[in-house]
């Protein structure tokens, strides 16, 4: 019984990610591709599930990609757990990390982790994914209004991963997708956020994506696991 019961739940998991995947390649890549900059962190806690990948239009001509915007992908491909990890000062400093040197504001802060496991034929190697507290904008804004020294604060937005932890920094990309390219294959994922449907996205950008959205020139879409 128990083993009917896993089966069904795994059928059950497979037909919702098809049915999320399907939907994201129907809908509007530049929505898809637009950022929730108000969205925490904590928010992308989880186990997550690659739905679809995305090339950008301009990226895609400049470098003689045929395959641009929304792109389908294998079913599970790719997984992800996310966590979202206390710094290390939350245990060493009663005030936390010290987020505007010229203010004196500390704070504690968050880090994000992430291991990303792929389909065998792919790689038998997990990936990791780092992302510390100071990969995100820390411009104080009216949601700074009433911090004090040692208060919690939640990062939002996109953040600049630091490490990579993988053989192809690109996150086996163009083995994922099928298509061929060297500009992809010699690129780093380098930028981390959520959009505003609540799908996590991974991506590869020359343009500084923690400050304003820009130009994102190829990524992986994530759909949290049911």
């Amino acid at each position: 019984m128990k083993k009917f019961l896993s089966v069904l739940l795994a059928a059950v998991m497979m037909i919702s990610c098809i049915a999320f995947a399907e939907n994201i390649l129907e809908a509007d890549p530049e929505k898809v591709m637009t950022f929730n900059r108000k969205c925490p962190v904590t928010d992308w806690e989880g186990e997550w599930v690659l739905a679809a990948a995305y090339v950008g239009e301009d990226f895609a001509d400049e470098n003689g990609i045929e395959a641009k915007g929304l792109i389908a992908v294998p079913e599970k491909a790719v997984t992800m757990t996310v966590k979202a990890v206390m710094d290390g000062s939350a245990t060493g400093s009663d005030a936390g990390v010290m987020v505007d040197q010229a203010a004196y504001i500390h704070t504690h802060v968050h880090d994000i982790e992430a291991t990303l496991a792929f389909d065998a034929s792919i790689t038998e190697d997990a990936a990791t994914l780092k992302l510390p507290w100071d990969g995100w904008d820390w411009t104080k804004d009216e949601e700074w209004t009433g911090w004090t020294e040692g208060g919690t604060y939640i990062s939002k937005g996109v953040g600049k991963l630091s490490k990579v932890g993988a053989k192809d920094k690109s996150l086996y990309f163009c083995e994922v997708t099928g298509i061929e390219s060297d500009e992809i294959a010699d690129e780093n994922m380098k930028y981390m956020g959520m959009n505003e449907d609540g799908q996590l996205i991974v991506c590869y950008s020359e343009d500084n994506m923690v400050k304003k959205d820009g130009d994102v020139a190829f990524a992986y879409i994530f759909v949290k696991a049911e």
